[in-house]
Order: C-alpha cells, then structure tokens, then sequence
C-alpha cells in the first residue's frame, strides 16, 4: 500500500468517525456543518483532516462552548486511530 492509498483510507476512517459524532448529536447536524464548510471554505468534511481549523471555527459557530461536547465524541469516535499522525495533529488542533 503506498503512501497515496493510506491518505484515503485514513480520510475515509476520519470522516466516518466524524459524521458518526455529529449525526449522535441529532437533528440535522452533520448537513448544517457539511454546509458551513462549503460555504465558508469550499471544502468537504474530509478535507478537515489536513484544515482542523475549518472544522474547529464551523463547529464553534454553530454549538458555541457547547462545541467540546461535539469534539469530545470526535476524539472517542477516532479512539486508536487517534494515535496515528495526521490524526492525532488534527486533534491536537480541534481541542486547543
């Protein structure tokens, strides 16, 4: 498997986790923040893998402080993924 073919597969595995922690949160929440990522950004959910900001100002703009909630399921959902490096620098950056 080469470098290219990890990049997907960690992508696909950190988007799934995230949309996970935002539908857990109900309602239409994983459509609102895809939607405020394309608006704000242009970019898609897996894009914040490499741009943990984006998602780290989307999720504060629509949850407020309530926001750590949101990250705190993030960060369980990605659990032993968590410790691998482009995960675990987005995370770093998520809960600063």
């Amino acid at each position: 498997m080469n470098d290219k073919e990890i990049m997907n597969d960690n992508k696909k595995l950190f988007t799934a986790a995230v949309e996970d922690a935002l539908n857990d949160m109900g309602g239409p929440t994983l459509d609102i923040v895809n939607t405020s990522l394309i608006q704000k950004y242009k970019c898609a959910l897996a894009d914040c893998l490499e741009n943990p900001d984006y998602l780290k100002n989307v999720l504060r703009e629509i949850f407020g402080y309530a926001d750590i909630a949101v990250i705190a399921k993030i960060k369980k959902n990605l659990g032993e993924f968590s410790q691998e490096r482009p995960v675990g620098e987005f995370l770093k950056v998520l809960t600063k």
